[in-house]
């Protein structure tokens, strides 16, 4: 069976919508809500849909955004910072599809000039398909996401933990550390915890807090959990929700939630309430000791690439500019790890 043909269509139609949502690579990555929140509250950043289509028939898909800053666009592979896609359909080639796939986003980046981007392959609660080298797309630059195994239920999870981790777990609580999902209360005190730690590390890309509002906004599939203590946020974590897979996609703790272990206890209230066959705590970016604490939860190390795009320049202008964003790029990993996500 030959590849069938993409078209990049710069909305996201319901045969398109209905076809991720069904996908056997479906996941929290196709959030209606997600893109909902875009639309709303990012308007500069236009959709782009590579859709692989057999007729009427969608045979795959892969989506995302394009962020505009000081005259350059980025490609940015939904959702931003994490893992999603491509989709596609299991009674095709899925090889074929998502070299066509590749082939298409290679070719736009091309034709319109993008400086970068980045891309996590990833569904069906696995690493996905990367693009093959001779496509010329960028570079897979390799990365460990840390996934809880839930499929036995949450209480089963938490006893395989050895003591130390289940005392770990259970010093929240002794301490006067209470959680909730949240939804949208709490979100601005979490929102600018989350925002003064990115700061610190010196990300520049944070979204603005209406996106994650809009987000929050009923129907959705993001959750936000919160620690207190006294009436005080300590924390918070927003994650994707679906039956498969929960995704922890971005958090804000104060220096006081290290003490009384609120993050720790935060992870586990979500992995009780989630009803998920899995966890997915994210990558770690080769931080180590991001890396041991995650292990310490029960977390398995899950391989997986992150397809940094090549920039592709028009004029002297976009290579400066496009030389410039890499060079911080490799600054934040040279102080903060390799990799890792950026709001």
């Amino acid at each position: 069976m030959s590849a069938p043909p993409v078209r990049c269509e710069p909305v996201w139609s319901d045969d398109v919508s209905r076809f991720v949502a069904a996908s056997p690579c479906a996941s929290w990555g196709g959030s209606a809500a997600f893109r909902r929140a875009c639309e709303r509250t990012l308007p500069a950043w236009p959709a782009r849909v590579f859709v692989a289509r057999d007729g009427a028939r969608v045979r795959g898909v892969l989506a995302g955004y394009l962020e505009r800053r000081l005259g350059g666009v980025w490609f940015r592979g939904m959702p931003f910072g994490a893992p999603a896609g491509p989709w596609l359909d299991a009674e095709a080639d899925r090889a074929e599809v998502a070299r066509a796939l590749w082939a298409a986003l290679a070719a736009a980046a091309r034709t319109e000039g993008w400086l970068g981007g980045d891309v996590t392959p990833w569904g069906g609660g696995g690493p996905g398909i990367p693009p093959a080298a001779d496509l010329d797309i960028g570079v897979v630059r390799a990365d460990t996401a840390s996934v809880i195994d839930l499929a036995a239920g949450p209480a089963a999870w938490r006893a395989s933990l050895d003591n130390a981790a289940r005392r770990m777990l259970s010093q929240a609580a002794r301490r006067g550390v209470t959680i909730e999902r949240a939804d949208g209360d709490g979100l601005d005190r979490v929102y600018a915890l989350y925002d003064a730690q990115a700061r610190a590390w010196g990300l520049r890309r944070v979204l603005p807090a209406r996106f994650y509002r809009e987000l929050l906004a009923p129907p959705t599939d993001a959750a936000l959990w919160v620690a207190k203590r006294d009436g005080e946020v300590l924390c918070g974590v927003l994650a994707f929700v679906s039956p498969r897979e929960t995704y922890a996609w971005w958090s804000g703790s104060a220096p006081a939630a290290r003490a009384v272990r609120a993050f720790p206890a935060t992870l586990e209230r979500i992995a009780f309430e989630c009803g998920s066959m899995q966890l997915n705590l994210g990558f770690s970016g080769a931080r180590d000791r991001l890396v041991d604490f995650k292990r310490q939860l029960g977390a398995r190390d899950v391989e997986a690439g992150i397809v940094d795009l090549a920039p592709r320049p028009r004029t002297p202008y976009h290579a400066l500019l496009a030389w410039a964003r890499e060079r911080a790029r490799r600054d934040r990993a040279g102080r903060h790890g390799a990799g890792g996500e950026e709001p």
